[in-house]
């Protein structure tokens, strides 16, 4: 390896990279970072490309992962003090002692002011570092330029030190590194940060807030970034073709900074999650009528897509079909619209900058543009309150260990339980989707199952649906009113019915039921016919809408919000009456014992004079064992998580 120049390219399986690069520098090679008629030899792992084609084009050496193990077991810890005389390559100038260099490896990206990336790396090994070609394990500093790209992405996710230009120039300098190459470093750097200066645009300033704000997301103790993607400059072939497209000069001028935007992230105890994408330019960049979005702007209108937020809701650039005159930008409106509802999208902003900079106040959050506005037929709740935790003080998680109570957001309504045991499953197809980190619950309806950590956070508050649990709290009071009020907090309006393993189901069923077990079950049968029997002698409506007063008690302000805060007594009724099915199914199932040995018959007869109750009546009546309820998808794969096949994994939706 003296005196070789050595590329590496494609995955490898048992090497890291990095560190590899660095034991050949060791050995006494020049590690390049693409394949030359200087190269002597390209080791190879998987899935190479370009580099290998080049390489066997110009007869150039190459050895696979195999040989590259072998040789750096074979090889001494230390690299050889000299090259041999023999050598073809002349011996690079001794190391000097450089603080902060010295002893480091170092990757180069990016565009430098005063050198090639090339004349860096032999400054720097004159420093005594060692450079490597990619970011890894390894790797200690990651000295970037202009347009810096995915390396920049990858040391910024590793933890790796950055430096910049300029501070690797100061610190060559003071080692007396360097010499003509450096010298008037200072005034020249000066010059560029001015010519910079001079020809920034309002979106350099976004730019820079954008990536400030990457920055600020990161290092945040309550949010993880699961994506993160800032590209580079557009070329001017991308940049004329947006010309030609006559767009607004200030999306010339953003994808003139970054040639897409992709940042992704999720509150580490849910819920609440962000993401915007800008797609890069390419030839799906251009502006087209609704025969090809379908977003149904209008015929005389036009669109481009600018920010895929989500699937269902998408901010785009709309303009009339009639061109104006000249060859100049054109104006266009920034729309956001729910898919195939243009016609009523709502103006975003004025402009590109005030877009991103309400974006980034918004975190991103889904629906952003339409939050904290009137709608009446829509309440977007759930993405103000992420709006409003993503802009207060962050709160570390709370940690989640055998034994604590956790709230989760498998169901679409959510719901609580216990935790039993906590798994880590090995990386696999599966784990991508769902993470490796998972609990063991034991759900307040009765199930036992495991659950994504991601889709859980420890209970640190009291509220309706707690003190509804207890065994001792009573539902039927003198006040009913007051008791329906936080009923209707803890299990939630009545807002459909869907059908699933134990039948059809209201909605509020699974709260109602988590709400109900704690009692034994004839008791908790008893305790909903009492209720509805003090309704009827009460005189009170079972159908009309009552409203309810917001009082930080709810389980699920969202969803009371999109009821307008307005319930009936029949439907918080027909909840308990479908939570009671669900515990059947689970008692039944536990004591093997037919359902009509469940409770007694008069309780049995009670329930015939209730006509949400027949699917209970049938339960109550059947000779058979009831089987337990199953919530899980068909699809789900324990045996890839290496979790018990026979306890259900909740992955997905429940809905």
């Amino acid at each position: 390896m003296i005196g070789k120049t050595v590329v590496l390219t494609g995955k490898f399986s048992d090497i890291d990279r990095a560190e590899a690069e660095a034991a050949l520098a060791r050995l006494g090679a020049t590690i390049g970072s693409g394949v030359t008629k200087a190269t002597h030899v390209l080791f190879v792992g998987e899935r190479a490309g370009s580099k290998l084609d080049k390489a066997r084009a110009l007869g150039i050496e190459v050895r696979d992962e195999a040989a590259l193990k072998a040789l750096l077991a074979a090889a001494p810890s230390a690299a050889p003090a000299a090259a041999p005389a023999a050598a073809s390559a002349p011996a690079s100038a001794p190391a000097r002692a450089c603080p902060g260099l010295s002893g480091k490896t170092v990757v180069l990206t990016g565009t430098f002011t005063l050198m090639k990336r090339a004349e860096a790396a032999k400054l720097l090994a004159e420093a005594g570092a060692t450079v490597g070609s990619s970011v890894g394990k390894a790797t200690n500093i990651l000295i970037y330029g202009d347009d810096a790209g995915s390396k920049l992405e990858a040391a910024r996710s590793r933890g790796v030190a950055l430096m910049t230009e300029a501070e690797m120039v100061a610190l060559l300098t003071a080692a007396g590194i360097g010499g003509e190459l450096l010298a008037g470093a200072d005034d020249k750097l000066a010059q560029k940060a001015a010519e910079d200066a001079a020809s920034a645009t309002e979106m350099t300033r976004v730019a820079a807030e954008l990536r400030a704000f990457l920055e600020q997301l990161r290092a945040r103790p309550d949010v993880t970034v699961t994506v993160a993607e800032l590209g580079r400059k557009a070329g001017k072939a991308k940049l004329d073709q947006l010309r030609a497209l006559r767009v607004p000069q200030d999306l010339v001028d953003l994808y003139a900074e970054l040639d897409g935007i992709h940042i992704e992230w999720r509150f580490i105890e849910p819920s609440g999650e962000g993401c915007i994408r800008v797609p890069a330019v390419s030839q799906w960049t251009r502006f087209t009528g609704d025969d090809d979005h379908y977003m149904n702007f209008g015929d005389d209108n036009e669109a481009m897509l600018l920010d895929e937020i989500t699937a269902e809701g998408n901010t785009w650039l709309v303009r009339s079909r009639k061109a104006s005159r000249g060859s100049g930008p054109r104006d266009a409106s920034i729309i956001f619209a729910s898919a195939a509802e243009g016609a009523d999208g709502i103006i975003a902003a004025s402009s590109l900058p005030e877009y991103l900079r309400a974006a980034m106040a918004s975190g991103f959050v889904p629906y952003w543009p339409r939050c904290f506005k009137s709608n009446r037929y829509v309440s977007y709740a759930t993405q103000e309150a992420a709006v409003t935790r993503f802009r207060a003080k962050a709160v570390a998680p709370t940690p989640i260990a055998v034994g604590t109570r956790v709230e989760f957001e498998y169901f679409s309504e959510g719901g609580r339980g216990e935790v039993l045991a906590l798994h880590k499953a090995p990386a696999s197809r599966d784990a991508e989707f769902t993470g490796r980190e998972f609990v063991r619950v034991r759900l307040d309806e009765g199930t036992v199952a495991w659950i994504p950590q991601k889709w859980t956070r420890a209970l640190t508050r009291s509220d309706a649906y707690e003190r509804l649990r207890e065994p001792g709290s009573p539902l039927v009071v003198d006040d009913l009113s007051a008791r329906f009020d936080d009923l209707v907090r803890a299990i939630g309006p009545l807002a459909h019915h869907a059908g699933g393993s134990i039948g059809m189901l209201p909605s509020n069923a699974r709260l109602a039921a988590g709400l109900l077990a704690t009692r034994p079950f004839a008791d908790a049968l008893r305790q909903v016919l009492d209720l509805r029997d003090a309704v009827v002698r009460a005189g009170l409506e079972l159908t009309a809408s009552r409203p309810l007063t917001q009082n930080g008690d709810e389980f699920d302000p969202a969803e009371l919000s999109r009821f307008h805060w307005s319930y009936t007594l029949s439907g918080v009724l027909t909840g308990l009456i479908g939570g009671l099915q669900i515990l059947a199914h689970h008692e039944s199932a536990r004591r093997r014992v037919p359902g009509r040995e469940l409770v007694p018959s008069e309780l049995s007869a009670r329930l015939a004079k209730i006509d949400a109750a027949a699917e209970l009546r049938e339960r109550l009546a059947s000779a058979e064992v009831l089987a337990a309820p199953k919530w899980d998808h068909a699809d789900s794969h324990p045996a890839a998580l290496n979790l018990p096949p026979d306890e259900p994994v909740l992955s997905g939706t429940g809905f």
